[in-house]
């Protein structure tokens, strides 16, 4: 795990300037066998000297990812762990980190009651994802997952896991490939639910065309006394009882999740071009104190894809820690930090 402030910038990938899938991937060696975890008895667990992460196929969830030996900051619901939607069931609120094929704003017409809450079938949680294993030849680890939507969405969606051999950090590289012919148009919309996550970190552009750099996407704005600006980022403090939800439209496509010194960094490249979802957010924090967690997402520009064409970007996770808890400011400081480049 990262250790900040006096930290050394990870040098083996710098997403925003990387095109997408450009380096092929060292072959794979061995297998790595599934086992069981919080009564799943299919799972998968990932590790090196730094980080564990375990994948639970039959659910198509990231459930865990932390320090080696340490906590994960992922939520997961107590009274579903080791359990798998029941048939018809389109929303499984364990927790983890999953993704979404389809914009919300598209799933009413998907819906055969017309809503955009809960999730359409044809997204259901119920459909177990197909996932294999390995170690490649340079010692990293890797999970994959595919699973097909049928219609009318009929695409393939592959999540390629890889956990950096000498660091607490998962490449996730995905993709959507379009088998028929479909008129919905599909994103590579992440999202990792976190436990209890104390502040969270956007960044808010000078030149966005939202006000402030963030965009209400559910109710106003938190009050200037919980959504600090801090130069070109924002730290919005989860506030007890508040539902909230907020996107940013920065190129950049970062966002981070505090709890107390641990910190989980993403960021997402996106080598496709067009309009993003929600009126152009790149990344988006929906915030339920109430429920005990947050989300912080990434997403894709959206295509009307064509059969046997694909949408594929990078999704970067990190964990990293600071010697201290952070105000906001010196903590937007930090994560600045774990998205830049070496100089």
């Amino acid at each position: 795990m990262t250790t900040l402030p006096f930290r050394k910038l990870w040098a083996g990938l710098c997403l925003a300037a990387l095109p997408v899938f450009a380096a092929p991937a060292p072959p794979p060696v061995a297998p790595v066998r599934p086992t069981e975890f919080r009564g799943w008895t299919h799972a998968y667990r990932i590790q090196n000297d730094r980080a564990e992460a375990v994948f639970v196929p039959a659910i198509g969830r990231l459930v865990h990812f932390a320090p080696l030996g340490g906590e994960s900051l992922l939520r997961l619901e107590p009274a579903l762990q080791g359990r798998t939607p029941a048939a018809g069931e389109t929303f499984f609120n364990v927790g983890g980190d999953w993704f979404w094929p389809v914009a919300q704003a598209r799933w009413p017409k998907l819906a055969v009651d017309g809503q955009d809450w809960p999730p359409p079938a044809v997204l259901g949680d119920e459909a177990p994802w197909t996932c294999s294993a390995w170690t490649d030849a340079d010692g990293a680890q890797c999970v994959q997952f595919t699973r097909h939507y049928d219609a009318p969405l009929h695409v393939e969606a592959t999540r390629l896991f890889r956990l950096e051999p000498t660091s607490a950090v998962l490449v996730v590289r995905q993709r959507l490939e379009r088998t028929e012919p479909s008129d919905v148009p599909v994103v590579l919309w992440n999202v990792s639910q976190i436990a209890q996550a104390e502040q969270i970190v956007l960044p808010a552009d000078e030149h966005s065309k939202f006000r402030g750099g963030l965009k209400a996407l559910m109710g106003r704005k938190p009050s200037r006394k919980q959504l600090v600006r801090c130069g070109d980022a924002a730290v919005y403090a989860v506030a007890p009882g508040a539902e909230t939800k907020l996107g940013s439209d920065s190129p950049r496509g970062w966002i981070a999740a505090a709890r107390g010194t641990n910190l989980v960094f993403e960021s997402v490249a996106n080598s496709a071009t067009g309009a993003y979802p929600d009126g152009g957010c790149v990344v988006e924090v929906y915030s339920n104190a109430g429920l005990g967690y947050s989300e912080i997402e990434t997403l894709s520009p959206e295509l009307a894809l064509e059969p046997g064409t694909v949408l594929e970007n990078v999704l970067r996770i990190e964990l990293a820690a600071t010697d201290a808890p952070l105000a906001p400011c010196p903590l937007a400081d930090a994560v600045r930090a774990l998205a830049a480049p070496l100089p």
